[in-house]
């Protein structure tokens, strides 16, 4: 039975899972239960179920625009969209590093993937917003805050700048109707967490029920 962290966290926890590793049948269940659960995209839950038992070709057509071994036609990397020339491993890498160091989370080196790949953006608001719905739970108000604005700050500084043309090159690249609808799917659900700083904004943290 899969662990809740709240809706915001168990929504990243089901969309990461399939950038990270869209072949594998926990991935596709987790997708699927929290789909169930927030009813965040019918469509999307209808493409799950229809390829559940058909994901080598979601990972093939995955792969195919965002790994490789041919021109990347989706880069799924946040220095690329940022810098000039499209680079890896800029000063923007750097930086997404240092807000991982925050809540001390170090990516996995066997995953051969800079820090600003965009599954280890997710993983980290993941991790964010796991601790925040513990830290709420346990009606620590300080830590709470302080956590809810280490989110909306990343989201500002960093994935906020570039997931709409991500997700624009997933739906314009793919070959499966799986990844339109998930790129759709997990542009709403960043584009709710999403608050860029203007006068008049409801804080983020009241955006969450």
């Amino acid at each position: 039975m899969q662990t809740d962290f709240g809706p915001i966290a168990n929504g990243y926890q089901a969309l990461k899972g399939m950038l990270f590793t869209p072949s594998s049948p926990e991935s596709m269940q987790q997708l699927i239960d929290w789909l169930e659960a927030s009813q965040a995209n019918p469509d999307l839950l209808a493409q799950a179920r229809k390829n559940q038992h058909q994901l080598i070709e979601l990972e093939c057509d995955f792969n195919r625009m965002c790994i490789g071994p041919t021109r990347l036609l989706v880069p799924p990397y946040e220095s690329v969209y940022r810098s000039a020339g499209s680079q890896l491993n800029t000063k923007e890498t750097v930086a997404v590093a240092d807000f991982y160091q925050q809540i001390g989370l170090v990516i996995d080196a066997k995953l051969n993937e800079p820090a600003d790949y965009i599954g280890n953006e997710l993983e980290f608001l993941f991790c964010v917003e796991a601790l925040l719905h513990q830290q709420q739970s346990q009606a620590n108000n300080d830590e709470s805050a302080a956590l809810d604005d280490l989110a909306a700050q990343f989201l500002n500084q960093h994935l906020g700048l570039w997931y709409h043309s991500f997700t624009a090159g997933i739906e314009q690249h793919a070959q499966l109707a799986f990844w339109r609808s998930f790129a759709q799917t997990l542009r709403e659900f960043l584009a709710q967490r999403h608050n860029p700083i203007i006068t008049g904004n409801t804080p983020q943290s009241e955006q969450r029920h």
